[in-house]
């Protein structure tokens, strides 16, 4: 079996679902804990969302605790400050705006009625958008906060990294092999002995065939760097199976990929002395220093 790396980070980077958009409540925002943080997710009157730290950058206060959003920006419970939902302060109640006061948002995009949040490496934006179902899954494809009879959702806290939670279920739908899609990198497609099938978009999102033909959504979503959770558009609760012999080795390889940020680092500045020297050094005969 393979072994995950001891070292691997806590939080991969990537869009994860957070939210029900419909859940919300309009105008407020309110706590949500996920990528180790205590954040503040709220619903505009428009029907977008924004996920935001929770701390005001004024004096600390809590923006989940009675702050305010509406489809320009957010406002502070405490002193009344607004920042737009790019996180500029755009009044400073009756004072000046300080230059260095800014509030952290987080990329947020409302798709298919699920609030998704970008989890990047120090505030990176993210290369692309969060992935669209197909009409297959689309239609069950919003997530609820709690399963009842009317809505039939699930909603449960799994202890792991959300690659081996995602190992657990793919072993649980029986994935026994696979491979990255041709045509889309950021896509897994797991294979069962019978033929089944598994798709896994992102490092947070997990598409299985049901037996009556209907593709169900699983999303899985890192709240403390211990546990994660596990969302699924049925009222079926996906299967504990603890530790697993499952040799998903090429699904553990390719979910490696979100890991590390996706944006290109540009390169430092240089300032040409080495070569330069290299020039000097080619025109004399000489050999450059080390």
């Amino acid at each position: 079996m393979v072994r995950p790396s001891l070292h691997r980070p806590l939080f991969p980077v990537g869009w994860f679902a957070v939210a029900v958009v419909d859940e919300l409540p309009v105008g407020a925002l309110v706590p949500l804990a996920v990528f180790g943080q205590d954040l503040a997710v709220g619903r505009t009157p428009g029907g977008q969302a924004l996920v935001t730290h929770s701390v005001c950058p004024h004096l600390g206060a809590d923006l989940a605790a009675g702050g305010q959003i509406d489809d320009d920006g957010v406002v502070c419970p405490l002193h009344g400050w607004c920042f737009d939902h790019g996180g500029a302060c755009t009044s400073a109640a009756d004072g000046l705006i300080p230059e260095t006061a800014r509030l952290r948002v987080w990329p947020t995009k409302v798709v298919g009625g699920t609030v998704w949040a970008f989890n990047g490496r120090d505030g990176e934006p993210p290369a692309s958008l969060p992935l669209v179902l197909d009409a297959a899954a689309d239609a069950g494809a919003e997530i609820r906060y709690q399963a009842t009879p009317e809505t039939g959702y699930q909603l449960e806290t799994r202890l792991g990294h959300p690659e081996d939670v995602l190992v657990g279920i793919l072993a649980s739908a029986g994935a026994i092999d696979g491979e990255p899609s041709a045509d889309d990198p950021g896509t897994w497609l797991g294979t069962g002995p019978d033929g089944s099938q598994a798709r896994v978009h992102g490092p947070g999102m997990l598409v299985v065939r049901l037996p009556d033909g209907a593709d169900e959504a699983v999303y899985v979503t890192p709240v403390d760097g211990f546990s994660v959770m596990v969302r699924t558009t049925s009222d079926k609760q996906c299967p504990d199976l603890g530790p697993t012999r499952a040799d998903l080795s090429t699904f553990r390889a390719w979910y490696r990929r979100f890991d590390h940020s996706a944006t290109p680092v540009s390169s430092p500045a240089r300032s040409g002395r080495a070569a330069r020297h290299r020039a000097r050094a080619a025109g004399t005969g000489e050999t450059p220093a080390s």
